[in-house]
């Protein structure tokens, strides 16, 4: 499992003017535990996300004081990514991919669930905005529709994830 420490200087980086050399490069760890135990002893309401199917976890924490990261990754044909953040209730999230696929997504899913998302992507958009809900750990999962996974096409993404 890797950690992704990364904090955007240029929040819109797909819709805006900035440059690659504008961003610094991400940084990835090999995560630890992520809660240890006496951390989920103390958050009585925290639900983490459990491995569903084969799908890869990648946990995100944002980097100290920051409260937003950006993800710049591929899939390819029927692979897909979950990326999982622990959030505390009643926080505003904000949730954005660009990508010039045409078929590539990502829903959300709240802690607790593993399948059912929230928030659809092929059918209400790229972006979300809204109050998380729920203690735990949000799972942000990026897909390729059927029709262009099956023949094996690869999409670049750039994931934003602002939280509080």
């Amino acid at each position: 499992m890797l950690k992704f420490v990364m904090v955007t200087a240029c929040a819109t980086f797909a819709l805006s003017g900035c440059s690659a050399s504008d961003e610094p490069a991400a940084v990835a760890t090999q995560a630890e535990d992520p809660a240890p135990a006496e951390t989920k002893a103390a958050d009585a309401d925290y639900v983490p996300a459990q491995q569903v199917a084969d799908i890869p976890i990648e946990r995100v924490e944002f980097a100290d004081g920051e409260n937003a990261i950006t993800i710049a990754d591929s899939i390819t044909g029927y692979e897909t990514v979950d990326y999982v953040l622990k959030l505390p209730a009643g926080v505003p999230l904000n949730v954005s991919m660009a990508t010039q696929h045409t078929a590539t997504y990502f829903n959300l899913i709240a802690p607790g669930e593993e399948d059912v998302a929230f928030f659809v992507g092929s059918t209400s958009g790229n972006q979300y905005e809204g109050m998380t809900e729920l203690a735990g750990d949000y799972r942000i999962r990026v897909y390729m529709m059927r029709s262009a996974a099956r023949r094996e096409e690869t999409a670049d993404y750039r994931l934003e994830i602002i939280a509080g």
